[in-house]
């Protein structure tokens, strides 16, 4: 067992490892070794779902290092090599499994010892352990990863040994070692996984790791041990890639995707106003500080008179804002290119395309009554009037994405449903004469948080509180408008009984089932709730999922 700091993985492996050594200190009989059985199927499960976590983690680094390969790349490239060198050594260990069945079970003979070929060519049903006849076979593992002497085991040198093997998880583990800057504190974590520690026996003797592992033991044992390393392989492939991955984020902003975006305060000015806009990065971080070099343009964006520094104001928090007074009507075209220095120092250039803005005399007025935006599939209460002679209801009022309803024109309210596209402007008219017209982003209903036993995310839960929980709930958090999201389905997998269980339920309530698993649920315990669906007037949301270990 692992000393020092353990991960949860190692704790979950630990303690089918405490159920093994419990077995093989009994009288080992039939339906004992059936026993054993039931820990290995239950850590090849385990496995599958450690191999596809990691795969999704490394996943998501190479997405970013396609992304962005400067600050990236060489981080994934740590990850491959660490992956690579954990499939490779569960692979062997996969063999060594293969082996000493086949040698126990006869399949293969001494002369076809760790031949893949030879290993590959027998039907994989024979390497189940439900279907081997000499589960109680002490002698030819033994003899295969020891030999004959307890006190000389076989040398590393020596196929499908032992010390084989543990030559072979040193030099995985010196592998990882090296992709860390000695005192990096992620050392100290792996120094305590895949040890090779003293085994203690029954009558309180310790022994060496190989021999308190494999000698001596039945087939049924040393299979379940090889079994239970290639957990820990996994264990630390997981624990070190998520390490690599978040090196980069370390004391450094983030961005995975720059774009300019403008911001203006309006796009129709009254004569004697001012006009201004934000201009700022897009995915931007408070450590960013974007150059801007702005320009009046035409219609077509070509370049005319360029704008004056003094126009442009740091605003802090990465923004800068440009403004300028209307001295005439008119409509006008500006644009302009930001200036962005990256983490590797370099910089890049973004161009903004042709914004617009107009400035007339009369002072028309288009204002959201609830928010500065348009949320897509709700109802945008806004509010319409034209200083200057015209009456609200003179006014004919539409939506360049969307659809506009008068709920009292004499007011001059209206209801507006935004389209697919991003921005929106209300144009509005008297006398079929166009008054001018108002920009609007529009959005989409943002996701609600999901909530189970009173945490989201990640969070620690007290035992009488998780058994205490009916189910999983969607709140809308630090929203302008009151709707409510309604769980449709989730599902719910833990540790239950040895074994990785996942079960799915339908509404917002926990199944009979979860309810039985939860009861179960110890000290450590981790519940992951996940494919998280609710309803609402956004259409139906996937609300990612929450981890939970029980105190």
């Amino acid at each position: 067992m692992a000393g020092g700091k353990e991960t949860p993985r190692q704790k979950m492996i630990g303690m089918m490892y405490l159920v093994l050594t419990a077995l093989l200190a009994m009288n080992v009989s039939k339906s004992v070794l059936d026993s054993f059985l039931i820990i290995n199927e239950g850590l090849e499960k385990a496995n599958v779902h450690f191999t596809t976590t990691n795969k999704q983690t490394i996943g998501a680094l190479k997405k970013s290092a396609d992304d962005n390969p400067g600050r990236y790349g060489q981080s994934y490239k740590k990850a491959q090599d660490i992956e690579k060198a954990a499939d490779e050594l569960y692979e062997h260990i996969e063999y060594l499994k293969k082996n000493v069945i086949g040698i126990t079970d006869k399949p293969i003979t001494d002369e076809q010892l760790m031949n893949k070929e030879a290993l590959d060519a027998v039907e994989d049903t024979l390497f189940d352990l439900h279907n081997v006849d000499s589960k109680d076979n002490y002698d030819e593992p033994t003899r295969v990863m020891i030999g004959s002497d307890a006190a000389n085991p076989l040398g590393a040198d020596v196929p499908g040994s032992s010390l084989e093997l543990k030559q072979k998880i040193q030099e995985f583990k010196d592998l990882v070692r090296s992709k860390f800057k000695e005192g990096d504190e992620f050392l100290t974590i792996l120094n305590g996984m895949l040890t090779f520690e003293k085994v203690k026996e029954s009558d309180g003797t310790e022994v060496e790791w190989e021999i308190g592992n494999f000698y001596h033991l039945p087939l049924a044992a040393v299979v379940t041990n090889l079994t239970r390393i290639q957990a820990d392989v996994r264990s630390v492939e997981a624990e070190s890639v998520k390490e690599i991955a978040g090196e980069q984020d370390k004391n450094a902003f983030k961005v995975d995707n720059l774009a300019p975006k403008v911001i203006p305060n309006s796009k129709l000015i009254m004569l004697g106003d001012s006009f201004s806009a934000q201009i700022f990065v897009a995915a931007s971080s408070s450590a960013l500080t974007p150059e801007l070099e702005l320009y009046m343009t035409d219609e077509e964006g070509n370049r005319k008179e360029d704008i004056s520094a003094e126009s442009i104001v740091d605003i802090g928090g990465g923004i800068k804002q440009y403004g300028m007074k209307a001295s005439q009507q008119g409509t006008f075209n500006w644009g302009g290119i930001v200036k962005v220095q990256k983490p590797d120092g370099s910089i890049d250039e973004y161009k903004i395309p042709v914004q617009e803005y107009s400035v007339i005399k009369a002072g028309l007025t288009v204002s959201p009554t609830a928010m500065n935006v348009f949320y897509r599939g709700l109802d945008n209460p806004i509010s319409v009037s034209a200083p200057g002679g015209f009456k609200p209801s003179d006014l004919q009022v539409s939506c360049t994405n969307g659809t506009v309803k008068p709920v009292n024109k004499r007011a001059g309210t209206y209801i507006v449903r935004p389209g697919k596209g991003k921005d929106a402007d209300i144009i509005v008219k008297a006398q079929g004469k166009k008054l001018g017209s108002a920009p609007f982003r529009v959005k989409n209903v943002p996701n609600p948080t999901p909530y189970f036993a009173g945490v989201t995310g990640t969070g620690n839960v007290s035992s009488s509180k998780l058994k205490a929980s009916l189910g999983v709930i969607a709140k809308m958090e630090n929203f302008q408008f009151d709707i409510k999201y309604t769980v449709k389905s989730f599902s719910m997998s833990m540790m239950y009984k040895g074994n990785l269980v996942e079960a799915k339920g339908s509404g917002n309530r926990l199944t009979s089932q979860m309810k039985t698993m939860l009861q179960a649920a110890k000290r450590g315990t981790k519940v992951y709730i996940e494919d998280i669906k609710a309803d609402g007037p956004g259409g139906l949301k996937s609300l990612g999922g929450i981890s939970i270990k029980v105190l």
